[in-house]
């Protein structure tokens, strides 16, 4: 064989082996796409069938907690029917259960009997986790139901709680699965053929032409051997040498044109972020300031450029102090705290950073000072230990509030027996009347303090704004005769809300005690109304009293803290944590000698027929 036809096969063979390999990549991307769409299709089925077996056991859970629980059969009725329109159940049902027959499978047409009366397709070995209080969850492939057993005791009973749901779109998937599956085999089969097919077509040609051209002598001799090639290839590579010259002189030139606006960009990103940004050059005068910084101490742009940092921020004490002890001491200063007061007497809280500016061969070039307000940061910590103190209080002294309740209803039972037994002694029944009485209201204050403290769940319900607030004013009434409580434009009030009416009755109700309380001695009024505050429901409760003093205003939401002597101080905290529970809010407004108005602000869940006028404010400026 010639040279010429060597350098022929060399070329053709690496022309196949490339073709080969490209046809390769393919199969191996279409089989990689056909994985991902089998393993796509099982997860988002495995997480179908995650969330209807979730959805079973929490059915599970309440169905076995209402067996266990005291009640008239007509009312676990209603509720198992309940749970099932929930839950979306097909089936949801109560079966008793003999731990022995699962222990012992030799009754087999007892337990043929049981298991038809669940699902024909589970097996004894299948039902053995009800012995230890497991619950049994079952799903045949193929089959819509997804089934769970859950074991439930009630007057010494073996019960099971047997919870179907059909999911129609989990079944088709599984159907899908398959179909994909049979359809990705053969789709392979088929890929790879073609392949085969495609590569021999493209190879078998290109070699016939080739080797005829070597045969019949028109092959091109100057692009034929290795040498030709290499100066072709050469020839392309000055091309493009020249080619690239050109684009690295346009890109020195765009490099140049921003490197002159560097200064002027990073001006722009100092003045746009929120951070307080100060640099200092070596002889410790300000060399710039951000827009951020200046807003936060005030100070006059004008006198900014190169000023004295002692100077600059002489209204500033605890920040020169930081800035001092950095330079004294040399050590880098991170995120330290410190409190400043502007002009407005307002003060803020920042956490400072000061460190060595450096230049890119290390050497020390200035000092910057970073500034981040951590005002709001800190009131909102502040705010969520506050209520993870206030729920540790709850936990710690609901246990003693029932304690304190039983040993109270002990007084009360001594006394009356003491009272029953001396009933011709009018000295002990003095005696005997006063200690009633202090029981009594020694035990309206723990069962106040129980509702305070006990987890509140609300039962969402619609009803009627109006007939709430004149349920709630009628109850008050009868505590405050003495006092004029009326419902501005009751017949205007015509919302229909969304939430749950006997909280928001206490709620609303603790208002307006808190209001009458306020003007009881002064025979006053209190204004009831309501009305659409763009998105929100607003119910504003209103009085002419004495008003609330101002340093009492950030306290009167704090369990135990009363204006009144006589007050337990759990009414209006009690009311904000079932408002905040509706994902409302509880405000006020009291200038003192003037009166209070407390607005209760719900999300507007609410169908309006007309808009209620608003309340006359009873507060005079």
């Amino acid at each position: 064989m010639s040279i010429k036809s060597i350098n022929m096969v060399n070329k053709h063979i690496d022309f196949q082996l490339e073709i080969r390999l490209g046809l390769t990549l393919i199969v191996l991307v279409l089989l990689t796409l056909n994985f991902a769409s089998h393993y796509t299709l099982y997860r988002v089925k495995q997480s179908l069938e995650l969330q209807t077996k979730d959805e079973l056991y929490e059915a599970g859970v309440k169905a076995a907690n209402l067996i266990q629980r005291e009640g008239r059969d007509a009312e676990q009725t209603r509720a198992f029917n309940e749970i099932q329109l929930d839950y979306a159940l097909s089936r949801l049902a109560v079966l008793d259960v003999d731990p022995e027959l699962i222990k012992n499978p030799e009754d087999h047409l007892r337990l043929d009997s049981l298991l038809m009366a669940i699902d024909s397709g589970l097996t004894a070995e299948e039902l053995l986790p009800l012995l230890i209080n497991q619950p049994v969850y079952f799903h045949k492939s193929g089959n819509p139901n997804n089934l769970v057993l859950f074991p439930a005791r009630s007057e010494n009973r073996g019960q099971v709680v047997v919870a179907v749901k059909s999911s129609a779109l989990l079944s088709s998937l599984e159907r899908a699965g398959r179909i994909l599956l049979y359809v990705g085999i053969l789709g392979i089969v088929i890929i790879i053929y073609a392949t085969l097919k495609f590569a021999r077509y493209v190879i078998m040609p290109f070699k016939s032409l080739k080797e005829k051209a070597v045969d019949s002598g028109r092959l091109d001799e100057s692009g034929g051997d290795d040498v030709s090639r290499l100066i072709h290839s050469y020839d392309e590579i000055i091309s493009e040498l020249k080619q690239n010259e050109k684009e690295l002189t346009r890109l020195n030139e765009m490099i140049t044109r921003r490197a002159d606006d560097l200064e002027v960009y990073n001006n722009y990103v100092l003045k746009s972020i929120n951070t307080g940004v100060i640099t200092l050059d070596n002889e410790r005068r300000i060399s710039t300031i951000n827009r951020t910084a200046v807003e936060v101490f005030q100070i006059d742009s004008g006198s900014i450029d190169k000023a004295d940092y002692h100077i600059l921020l002489a209204g500033f004490p605890e920040l020169l102090k930081e800035i001092d002890r950095f330079f004294e001491n040399g050590e880098t200063v991170s995120n330290r705290q410190i409190a400043i007061s502007n002009s407005d007497n307002k003060e803020t809280v920042l956490s400072i950073s000061v460190s060595l500016l450096e230049d890119s061969q290390g050497r020390t070039i200035g000092t910057w000072i970073i500034l981040n307000d951590q005002t709001e940061f800190i009131s909102m910590r502040e705010e969520l230990d506050l209520k993870s103190r206030m729920a540790t209080l709850g936990e710690m002294s609901g246990g003693l509030a029932h304690q304190l309740r039983n040993s109270i209803a002990a007084i009360v039972g001594f006394a009356r027996l003491v009272d029953k037994k001396n009933s011709n002694n009018p000295e002990v029944k003095r005696y005997i009347s006063h200690l009633l009485g202090e029981s009594l209201e020694a035990e309206l204050l723990v069962a106040r303090f129980l509702d305070f403290a006990r987890p509140l769940v609300i039962s969402p319900e619609r009803f009627e704004l109006a007939k709430l607030l004149e349920n709630t004013v009628s109850s008050v009434c009868e505590k405050h005769p003495e006092v004029n409580i009326r419902i501005e434009q009751a017949s205007e009030i015509s919302e229909e809300a969304l939430g749950d009416a006997l909280l928001l009755k206490q709620a609303v109700g603790n208002i307006v005690d808190n209001a009458c309380q306020a003007v009881k001695d002064k025979n006053g009024t209190v204004i009831i109304s309501a009305g659409i505050d763009g998105d929100y429901l607003e119910i504003r409760v209103a009085d002419d009293g004495c008003g609330i003093p101002e340093e009492y205003h950030e306290k009167i939401f704090t369990p135990f803290f009363s204006g009144s002597p006589s007050g337990s101080g759990l009414g209006l905290p009690l009311a904000r944590k079932i408002i905040n529970l509706h994902e409302g809010k509880l405000t006020f407004e009291s200038i003192p000698g003037h009166g209070t108005v407390f607005h209760i602000r719900l999300p507007q869940r609410v169908k309006t027929a007309e808009k209620a006028a608003p309340a006359k404010s009873l507060i005079n400026s």
